[in-house]
């Protein structure tokens, strides 16, 4: 016997023999998001199972165990309301099971948490996805593991958090969800990135032989179409470098954005891997993540003098400059600084948002206005022919590169 009761708004699930409860569990690194879990309660004894819904502690309601949407913008909004949905399902199938177990009288802690994995496992794409993040997780890639992440939520909110089974996927939903997205005004480029990486999930299903190959990417767009680079000109440049910013936290995210322009458009990534290894004599050395080549940069008196703003303010062994910590890893980091550069852009009456990758179109867009030959400009700022920039860029002479970038921090 069981029944159903609301508690202060809280609803939840008691039987005179086993009660569930949904509990959210705050991440222990800063700016990370926490995750849900269920408890199961019956003779005195528990189970936690948990979820993988992913929320910030400011996005959900203790008191109602519920998310909470009041502050969330429009894009948030769509996810959290996805996450709902699904926390809704998982808490419903778990409620049948128990009931059903208590019916039969045969409750078995261990065999509901195989039913809610098999649940979460077995042939439903949204929940196969997931177990391929945490694979690639386990195999080191965290940023690729963070782009497939952002591309399964972008799914789900297509999905309205409805999962479907891997054999349901054809051509049909895949067209529904590319509408879907240019309906949004997503650009082409970023549809054929989410459609690419799900056609990746897809086929691994298909290697693992859960399901047969029917194609469903073959009428979505998967190209690459040339974009327009975002960058701000010289004048910009010369208002941020004196706009008055009263806070730390804004000053840090304006000089980042500068380190990174002085540096020839420095991913964000590879500025929050800098050691102090990587200055070798008068130069920054260091591997571009996203293409392994190897880069130096010249220290000129700009560059120097944020590095020595932020010496005394570094944590960890080693370290070049205070963008990561134990407690704050990369993806916290880099959302945190496009978060900030937002707050500066409207400060500045901008209207594109400044972000992470400003610094690398506008580093490129001065340096052609400037007449800097195109064989100097890196391939990572707006090439086509990514292969082909990188063997003339490895024949320069660096003191080519060097007048290049000295030339345009005299300019702005």
């Amino acid at each position: 016997m069981n029944i159903l009761v609301i508690i202060n708004n809280n609803l939840r699930f008691i039987t005179f023999m086993a009660s569930i409860k949904i509990k959210f569990r705050p991440s222990t690194l800063k700016g990370c998001e926490g995750t849900l879990y269920y408890l199961i309660i019956s003779r005195r004894k528990m189970k936690v199972i948990s979820s993988n819904c992913k929320l910030f502690p400011e996005e959900w309601d203790n008191n109602k165990c519920r998310i909470n949407f009041i502050s969330a913008d429009y894009c948030r909004f769509e996810y959290l309301f996805a996450m709902q949905k699904q926390i809704d399902s998982e808490f419903n199938f778990l409620k049948e099971t128990v009931d059903s177990m208590l019916k039969s009288d045969n409750f078995n802690f261990m065999e509901i948490k195989t039913l809610f994995k098999n649940r979460t496992s077995s042939g439903d794409f949204l929940c196969f996805m997931r177990t391929c993040i945490d694979e690639i997780k386990c195999s080191g890639k965290e940023k690729t593991a963070s782009l497939y992440d952002t591309t399964l939520r972008s799914f789900m909110n297509f999905r309205e958090g409805r999962d479907v089974k891997l054999e349901k996927i054809d051509g049909a939903i895949m067209k529904s969800y590319e509408l879907w997205l240019k309906n949004k005004g997503v650009s082409m480029n970023s549809i054929s990135f989410y459609m690419r990486i799900l056609r990746a999930v897809y086929n691994r299903a298909v290697n693992k032989g859960i399901i047969i190959q029917k194609s469903p990417f073959k009428n979505v767009y998967t190209g690459i179409d040339k974009t327009i680079k975002r960058a701000i000109g010289q004048d910009e440049i010369t208002r941020l470098k004196s706009l008055e910013l009263k806070t730390y936290s804004l000053n840090f995210a304006r000089d980042m954005f500068l380190f990174s322009l002085y540096t020839r458009g420095m991913a964000y990534v590879d500025i929050s891997r800098l050691k102090k290894s990587n200055i070798e004599g008068n130069y920054i050395v260091y591997n571009r993540s996203k293409t392994g080549q190897r880069l130096s940069v010249k220290l000129e008196p700009s560059i120097i003098n944020i590095i020595d703003k932020y010496a005394d303010q570094v944590t960890g062994e080693d370290r070049l400059l205070p963008v990561i910590s134990e407690k704050l890893n990369y993806s916290s980091a880099l959302r945190i600084q496009n978060n900030r550069l937002k707050k500066i852009s409207e400060k500045m009456g901008l209207t594109t948002s400044l972000s992470s990758y400003v610094p690398r179109h506008t580093w490129a867009s001065i340096a052609k206005r400037n007449g800097i030959p195109l064989n100097v400009i890196s391939e990572s700022m707006g090439y086509d022919n990514e292969n082909t920039t990188r063997i003339y860029l490895t024949s320069l002479d660096q003191t080519v590169v060097d007048n290049a970038n000295e030339k345009l921090l005299k300019l702005i």
